[in-house]
């Protein structure tokens, strides 16, 4: 029987290969002087949002895009908007698979309307309120006595209370020391290949 003929593919990827299948590049949008003191302090997940989709921690995207939307959002956000000089920018960061592999984690792949587990547990993380912060995991305590993954990763929540998702969008947050270290790491190595600072014009 003669083989079958090969089906030419309509958009070849780029080959799986190193370092694209040993890195992954994540990139978070904020402004100028955010990514100022990220630099000089660190990644405090202390000081972020208590009601997002996965609740309180450092939020990335493997879609460059949407990394420029939420830089563009938090410049225009009435809170930072009369903070001069500033400018929107989108950082990026180099990871290596492996190390993210070893994370503790939780992860969804899909957002359809009928995916309960992933609509729980962002309306849970959603109702959370600086007085009554949301965690998503047990029973291991952190020392401040909440329980997280160091890691989510999932679709994008466009209108929680309707359960509807962001149509090719992702988010990676990181939500611990453990995981937040990862992308220290990455800033102390003072090398672009591994931390980058775009700034938007």
């Amino acid at each position: 029987m003669p083989p079958a003929p090969l089906i030419p593919i309509y958009a070849p990827a780029r080959p799986w290969a190193p370092p694209r299948s040993r890195y992954i590049r994540l990139y978070h949008g904020c402004t100028s002087v955010d990514a100022t003191n990220i630099r000089a302090n660190g990644i405090d997940v202390f000081k972020c949002r208590v009601d997002t989709d996965f609740g309180r921690g450092f939020y990335t995207t493997t879609v460059r895009y949407q990394a420029r939307q939420w830089a563009w959002a938090r410049f225009y956000d009435p809170a930072v908007a009369r903070i001069r000089p500033n400018q929107s920018v989108v950082l990026t960061f180099v990871l290596d698979r492996f190390q993210l592999a070893a994370l503790l984690s939780i992860q969804f792949v899909l957002g359809g309307r009928s995916k309960t587990n992933f609509w729980s547990l962002v309306q849970h993380c959603r109702q959370s309120t600086p007085a009554a912060i949301n965690d998503h995991r047990g029973p291991v305590s952190l020392p401040d006595g909440t329980h997280w993954y160091d890691l989510a990763c999932g679709p994008v929540a466009a209108f929680w209370r309707q359960r509807y998702a962001m149509q090719d969008a992702d988010q990676f947050s990181f939500h611990t020391f453990g995981g937040v270290r990862l992308l220290q790491q990455q800033i102390d190595r003072k090398e672009k290949k591994f931390f980058d600072i775009e700034y938007l014009s």
